[in-house]
This record gives structure tokens, sequence and C-alpha cells, in this order.
């Protein structure tokens, strides 16, 4: 029993040097997970394009697809093997849509039009939805290059 009154404190101290370590070693393995976690979304990359039927503005904007959790990595492999060809028919298509889509705040019918092209361009439907950020409309300034030779071989702008 003297054994106990003589050490009861410094057992006491170690008991909580104990339980702190274990709540720390806790702590920091789930801010670890919590760093790992892989997004959803795979970047489709910016698409700049000016349409047929209205020259004076030209439109960018921002292309992410949200894949399937199950097939992420899957996903992020086909994606990144076709990006081109989806990028190519894409903007093909943008150059030639008709204005309304574009001005329609939901991007609805834009976006059922790019589903319908990646999804033509995979073998499975991985893609579950997309998102469209960083929307621009700017307008193209009117200018005129003038390319008559001149004396000091320079081309001019007028404006």
């Amino acid at each position: 029993m003297s054994f106990f009154r003589r050490y009861w404190a410094a057992a006491l101290i170690l008991a909580i040097v104990v339980v702190h370590a274990a709540v720390i070693g806790y702590v920091r393995s789930r801010v670890a997970r919590l760093q790992n976690i892989e997004s959803n979304t795979f970047d489709m990359g910016r698409y700049r394009f000016q349409n047929v039927s209205d020259p004076s503005r030209v439109y960018q904007f921002q292309l992410h697809a949200v894949l399937d959790p199950s097939r992420r990595h899957v996903g992020r492999e086909l994606l990144s093997q076709q990006t081109m060809e989806i990028h190519e028919e894409a903007e093909h298509l943008l150059r030639q849509v008709d204005t309304t889509w574009l001005r329609d705040p939901e991007q609805s019918e834009l976006r059922d039009r790019m589903m319908e092209i990646i999804g033509k361009h995979l073998e499975e439907p991985i893609v579950q939805r997309l998102l469209i950020t960083d929307w621009l409309e700017l307008p193209v300034p009117e200018s005129r290059v003038d390319l008559r030779p001149s004396t000091g071989n320079q081309i001019t702008l007028n404006p």
C-alpha cells in the first residue's frame, strides 16, 4: 500500500499523457484521411468560341465533368484520352448553336448537347453531369486591317 501512496501522482500523470497521445493520434489520422479525398470532377478545359450567327461576341467558359464516384479513375483516364476529340466536336457545335442557347442563364440546352458529345466518345456512362463555370460574353471591337502595300512595309490598323 505504501507503493501506491508514493507513486499515485506519477501514475495519474502517466495515464493522462497516454490518453492525450491517443486523442491526438486519432485526430491526426482523421485529418490525414480528409486531405486525401479525391474530387469527382474532371476539368474538361476552357472553351472559347465565336458564334457564326453573332460575330459581334466572343464566348468563353470552363467545363467540368462530374464523374461517377465508383468509376472515378477509369473516367479520368478515358476523358484524358478523348479530350481533344471532345474539344474539337464541342467547339464545332458551339460555333453553330442557336444564340438563344447562349442567353439561357441555366445553359440547359447547351449542357445537354455537350453531354451527348461526351457520351458519344465514351464507351460507358461515366459522366453524371456537366458544370459550366467562368462564363464570359465579350464584345468584339470593330476594327479593320488595311493590308495595302505601304512604303514602310507596315500594316496599319484603322479603328
